[in-house]
């Protein structure tokens, strides 16, 4: 499991020095080199990978940017920054899979912890956030519109505890497993609720995790 600092500074780790300046992050495409390879080369190759860099950018689950950056890897690519994944995410799924050479049983998969549902994360002391920014979920088709996000927050915080998120909000100690998130994400599926950012979604990343098969995910 990932404890408390990691869960909190793993997501604004690549980034932490960009923002501390003030400056936007450079196109991913930039950070990587390859002997006598042009920057088309090197966007050809992040297409090659499933990461187009010439469309529109995209945002990826944490597990599906590892496989897009293993991938360069094996393609030749080093990072300009010495960057590498794996050793900031040890227990990502991907991670693990590429340590043992072998691909994850469904046991091994379900028990390794899920960072994609802010819900679960759990609040560090003095870190400045609060139960209430923590609240992942609305009901579905409520309107989107900032003046009513209170409402839905509300709505939305006591089917998250009867559906098995920590009461309050950020008090587990640490985040919860792909399997058993799952099974909660599910429940607050059943309940007509849908997820603020659909990239928290178990499903969508794991379809082959229990359950998974006879979740229909929200649009």
């Amino acid at each position: 499991m990932f404890s408390k600092s990691q869960v909190i500074t793993i997501p604004a780790l690549i980034t932490v020095t960009l923002l501390l300046t003030g400056c936007p992050p450079p196109a991913s495409f930039t950070q990587w080199k390859r002997v006598s390879t042009s920057v088309e080369g090197v966007k050809a190759a992040m297409a090659e990978c499933g990461d187009p860099a010439a469309g529109p950018q995209k945002h990826f689950p944490i597990n599906v940017q590892i496989i897009h950056f293993q991938c360069m890897q094996r393609l030749g690519f080093i990072r300009k920054d010495g960057f590498e994944y794996c050793e900031v995410m040890k227990n990502m799924p991907a991670c693990v899979e590429e340590r043992q050479g072998h691909p994850l049983s469904l046991s091994q998969l379900e028990a390794l912890p899920f960072v994609e549902d802010e819900a679960f994360h759990p609040i560090k002391p003095n870190s400045g956030r609060d139960e209430r920014m923590q609240v992942s979920w609305r009901k579905a088709g409520a309107s989107l519109h900032f003046s009513v996000q209170v409402a839905n927050d509300s709505e939305a915080l006591p089917v998250m505890y009867a559906c098995g998120y920590a009461k309050p909000l950020g008090s587990n100690l640490d985040v919860a497993s792909i399997g058993s998130t799952a099974k909660v994400q599910r429940c607050m599926i059943d309940h007509g609720f849908e997820p603020k950012n659909k990239l928290t979604l178990v499903c969508l990343t794991y379809p082959q995790v229990t359950g998974c098969s006879s979740t229909t995910l929200p649009r």
